[in-house]
């Protein structure tokens, strides 16, 4: 296996730093939120970028579903101050890939790996989500389904 990446620890406390200077409240309470989950999981931070990036991905989830919930109560501030919170997380996170370029990878995988049947669907969502971090699982799960049929 390759060196693992590990900047993107780095690059969350430098930006912390610098919410700190510029007294920007939400991107500081924002960005100390993920920093602090990520040290629940290692103490340290000494994970490498894609483990970060799972956590981080957790977190987002998250954050929709809380936005969905205060959507649903009628709660217009917290709906945008989470959005806002999202759109902060989701810079730390690798682009959204579109569905055609997801079947596109499950595509690949399959062929890589030569699977033949939904015996082997176990192995080819683990091969993409190796090879795309950050990549929805839901999507992924569903193409291979498809594919493998």
């Amino acid at each position: 296996m390759t060196e693992e990446k590990r900047e993107l620890f780095q690059k969350i406390n430098d930006q912390l730093k610098n919410a700190m200077k510029n007294k920007d409240e939400l991107r500081l309470s924002t960005l100390r939120m993920v920093k602090r989950k990520i040290l629940y999981v290692n103490a340290k931070g000494d994970l490498p970028d894609l483990e970060i990036t799972k956590i981080i991905k957790k977190y987002s989830k998250e954050l929709k579903e809380s936005i969905e919930e205060f959507k649903k109560v009628e709660r217009a501030k917290e709906v945008e101050r989470h959005e806002k919170e999202l759109a902060i997380v989701s810079e730390y996170l690798p682009k959204e890939l579109s569905p055609e370029e997801v079947k596109k990878i499950v595509q690949q995988t399959i062929q890589e790996i030569g699977a033949t049947s939904i015996k082997e669907m176990g192995k080819v969502m683990k091969a993409v989500l190796e090879k795309q971090p950050g990549i929805d699982g839901k999507v992924v799960n569903q193409f291979v389904r498809e594919l493998l049929k």
